[in-house]
């Protein structure tokens, strides 16, 4: 009530300041993105890569904020590590998750955000929603996902080759039959593949697990979006395990780095998928015509 109601997009630089948190001019030595780092007397400073998109920043210096809500925030330096590669069992992972949590609650907040995410309905949608609140489509996403009341997830893809080839696929010892580069022939090989999905709580009671690692075919709203840089939207069929079903599919492109890009240069994925049917069921993925994954 002193400081009237609050507007979006939240000023992270802001609350980093009010909270004694220096900026530190250094780049990360640890991370790709940012990290806390003990600079005595019980205060820390917020190394960041500035060369990462505005709103990776945002995000990231939320991240390493909430690392001071928790104790001994002091005693070292914490990185924000990738969430692709993180393990419940490890118990600095479990808090770089929950510091991604605390994230998402500074960068989209409720109950503006689910107020707002109520009225999404399209693709685009997604991408202006993830514009308001000068966040990551990353993040908006999973933040989507997390606060919706509707059976739903957000699936995150990206180009890579699924496990059983890393040994064998571009490996620069071997040399091809064919005189192919390596290199050339990992990217060639590279499909859309998933990488992990994040339900909403309803989701999370009644819905399937979806299984890592599945590809995509050139086709359908998922690789529109990954081709053309655009959102795109489009009811299909996923055929994801047990989970396959027809699915209601919000794709938007999101921000890659260069060595994680396409054959063609294409983005990686993120999208809201929604089951079509009530009641999905696996004995519909031997329908060829419709399959989107392998």
């Amino acid at each position: 009530a002193i400081f009237g109601v609050p507007t979006g997009p939240i000023d992270i630089d802001a609350l980093a300041s009010f909270l004694g948190i220096a900026r530190s001019d250094e780049r990360p030595a640890h991370s790709q993105d940012a990290e806390l780092v003990p600079i005595g007397d019980g205060r820390v400073s917020i190394r960041v890569n500035p060369d990462r998109p505005e709103t990776r920043i945002r995000f990231s210096t939320a991240h390493e904020i909430t690392h001071t809500f928790f104790p001994n925030y002091q005693a070292k330096t914490w990185c924000r590590t990738d969430a692709r590669f993180r393990s419940r069992n490890n118990p600095d992972d479990l808090l770089e998750m929950l510091c991604d949590i605390g994230a998402s609650e500074l960068i989209l907040p409720a109950p503006w955000f689910i107020e707002d995410a109520t009225t999404v309905s399209t693709a685009t949608g997604l991408v202006e929603l993830a514009k308001k609140y000068v966040a990551s489509r990353e993040a908006t996403l999973r933040r989507f996902a997390e606060s919706h009341e509707r059976s739903l997830a957000a699936a995150f893809f990206s180009w890579k080759l699924k496990p059983t080839q890393k040994q064998t696929i571009g490996n620069l010892k071997q040399t091809s039959l064919f005189g192919v580069d390596p290199a050339e022939l990992a990217l060639k090989s590279k499909k859309l593949r998933l990488d992990y999905s994040i339900p909403s709580p309803r989701f999370l009671k009644v819905g399937p697990y979806f299984p890592p690692d599945k590809s995509i075919e050139n086709d359908g709203p998922l690789y529109m979006a990954a081709s053309t840089g655009q959102p795109s939207d489009g009811e299909c069929w996923l055929n994801l395990g047990q989970s396959a079903a027809r699915y209601r599919v919000l794709a938007i492109p999101v921000w890659t780095d260069d060595e994680n890009l396409g054959p063609n240069s294409e983005n990686g994925v993120g999208a809201i998928i929604e089951p079509a049917d009530i009641n999905p069921s696996s004995k519909k993925a031997s329908h060829g015509d419709h399959r989107l994954f392998e």
